[in-house]
């Protein structure tokens, strides 16, 4: 591997587009795990082209202009799985059926490959998510993967995310078990109003209980922090753990790289 710049090309949701817009997580998060890759892997020269968009799902990456790179990662489902997008089958991924998550992901990776023939491609699989709240706007909410959305559960798209990388050639990383984002070390508590005052509950003995957004406190304070500041979105420590996990996939390419 020469001396030239590696460059490294991000597709993802808001775990990825946060990295550069961190006032967008009220700084709560001060180093995204894009940037925290970057600090594990000093010894080569990545170039990082960060192209995530706040909210994507597979779909909406579709006709999305992808740029020439070296190396790409890939971190979307999250907000398929919310929006309640059909996931499809193993044969919606072979007929790139659009209209379901694994097609759209099979026609993603399509799109990178015609942009940049026969680069490593990074898939990483969704995480557990335990109630959302935006920091910035509570009425911007969302239950936990602890229950399905539209008859799906999280888990099942995960593995099948996973699978549908693996059987397309990807380099596949698998974060819902590696990542250690259990429902338990999410948030260490939810903030919830019940019998006229405020009680801190941790997981689960805050499902079930509502949530107003025009009344009630925001749920989760600086002190309820874990791996997630707002149930979703990694905190400094959960991003530092993705970032690892990263880095050493991206370790093992780069070394396979030297040269060639």
């Amino acid at each position: 591997m020469n001396n030239l710049p590696v460059r490294w090309c991000a597709i993802g949701d808001s775990f990825t587009y946060l990295n550069d817009h961190l006032d967008e997580t009220g700084y709560r998060l001060r180093r995204g795990y894009l940037s925290r890759t970057l600090d594990k892997l000093p010894e080569y020269p990545l170039e990082l082209i960060n192209i995530g968009i706040n909210g994507s799902s597979f779909r909406d990456w579709i006709t999305q202009p992808i740029p020439e790179a070296d190396i790409y990662t890939v971190l979307l489902g999250t907000n398929d799985w919310h929006q309640g997008h059909p996931v499809g089958n193993e044969n919606d991924l072979k007929k790139r059926n659009a209209d379901t998550i694994l097609g759209a992901l099979g026609i993603l990776v399509d799109h990178i490959r015609r942009v940049s023939p026969d680069v490593p491609i990074i898939g990483g699989n969704p995480v557990e998510r335990a109630d959302f709240v935006y920091l910035l706007d509570p009425f911007n909410n969302a239950q936990g993967s602890y229950a399905p959305e539209n008859g799906v559960w999280l888990e099942d798209l995960s593995r099948d995310i996973l699978s549908a990388y693996a059987a397309l050639g990807v380099e596949a990383l698998d974060l819902w078990s590696l990542s250690g984002f259990t429902q338990d070390k999410l948030v260490l508590f939810k903030r919830v109003r019940r019998n006229g005052g405020y009680e801190d509950l941790p997981y689960p003995d805050y499902i079930g209980i509502p949530f107003d957004p025009g009344k009630d406190e925001y749920p989760y304070p600086p002190q309820a922090v874990s791996l997630t500041y707002d149930g979703l979105h990694p905190s400094d420590e959960g991003a530092e753990i993705l970032a690892e996990l990263f880095a050493e996939h991206f370790r093992r390419i780069l070394e396979n790289k030297k040269g060639l």
